[in-house]
């Protein structure tokens, strides 16, 4: 009986190890991709599902990544459904102004998420902090 339970307890200790060694990999690699971000990632995009859902009945004008100094972001073009302005749009999808958001679990990084009203359209610019 002894026997048994030493299997068992082996078997038990190699399962607790390998789910231990497996979650500091897991926590390795995305520590290492917020590093990047941080600095060397002036280049870098926030992934796409970062960027809001825009509401049925606006339509995305275009969809453009940009880069200058400090950084590179998405920016959207997004026209208004018919009788509604760039403003109403922008409280609708729940954005003011300027807005950060925290780091995800599959994105480490912190982004912004900036709005402007331009021809009519409302502008939605996405990138890193």
């Amino acid at each position: 009986m002894t026997a048994t339970r030493g299997t068992a307890g082996r078997r038990t200790r190699k399962v607790v190890v390998g789910l231990i060694l497996g979650f500091g990999v897991g926590a390795c690699l995305w520590g290492s991709v917020f590093v990047y971000l941080k600095a060397l990632g002036e280049g870098a995009l926030p992934s796409e599902s970062r960027i809001p859902e825009v509401p049925a009945g606006a339509t995305v004008v275009s969809r453009d990544k940009g880069c200058g100094s400090g950084g590179c972001w998405w920016e959207l073009l997004v026209e208004p459904p018919a009788g509604q302005s760039p403003e109403e749009l922008e409280r609708r999808m729940g954005l003011t102004g300027m807005q950060h958001r925290a780091p995800t679990l599959f994105d480490p990084g912190s982004i912004y998420i900036a709005t402007d009203t331009f021809q009519g359209r409302l502008r939605i610019s996405v990138g890193y902090d």
